[in-house]
């Protein structure tokens, strides 16, 4: 970094405007839902078999971001959140990941978080040390791109969490005003819509999360 960019940061105090674009809805906490029966080998196999169709993505302005999520995101790299620091394997777009992914949870776990088996994303986020999810807020905008025949809304919808191994030393998980570690594998937390949230590995394990949509029964 140079001099120059520090003062500069400084001087523009880009924070300022991630803080008066959200007002309270970094407030909100996060919901518990349940907790999931997973089995932590099985989903970390599924990465190491499908290696070659996870996406490969970091924190950047995207053409399917809404305007504001976009807003964001250069906001995010500007202050420094690159390929360097967000890199992540995304599995449940490319092939027919998404479809496996499904049956990996299984219909019984599905259930469960109180959605619908028709009509489920599922996106597996493998983070190295070092690496996380910046801080954003959902629009669904995957979603209504990879089901373009739902006629539903947001309110049809709801987006959950969990991750599918343990927590340990230095992964952490924040929404809204709620920060969530030391967690079981399958602790499901709700998401609710506009509500930032983010991730970080600070550790030295990899981490291992899902965020998924479906919609409400």
């Amino acid at each position: 970094m140079e001099k120059e960019h520090y003062i500069d940061l400084l001087e523009k105090k880009l924070w300022d405007r991630v803080d008066a674009f959200y007002g309270t809805d970094d407030k909100v906490p996060a919901p518990y839902v349940t907790r999931v029966n997973i089995n932590s080998d099985d989903w970390v196999q599924y990465t190491v078999d499908n290696f070659e169709l996870a996406q490969q993505k970091w924190e950047k302005p995207k053409e399917h971001y809404g305007t504001e999520e976009n807003l964001i995101a250069s906001i995010n790299n500007r202050l420094g959140r690159n390929e360097h620091n967000s890199h992540e394997l995304n599995y449940g777009i490319n092939g027919n990941t998404n479809d496996e992914l499904v049956e990996l949870l299984g219909e019984e776990n599905i259930d469960k978080m109180g959605i619908q088996l028709d009509g489920v994303l599922i996106r597996l986020i493998v983070n190295m040390p070092g690496h996380g999810v910046a801080w954003h807020h959902d629009a669904a905008n995957s979603y209504f791109r990879k089901f373009p025949e739902y006629g539903g809304t947001l309110d049809d919808l709801t987006r959950l969490w969990f991750s599918v191994v343990p927590g340990v030393n230095g992964h952490v998980f924040q929404i809204g005003s709620s920060m969530l570690y030391n967690w079981q594998a399958g602790d499901v937390w709700h998401i609710p819509w506009g509500v930032p949230h983010g991730s970080i590995n600070f550790g030295y394990n990899i981490k291992y999360t899902v965020s998924l949509t479906g919609r409400l029964k």
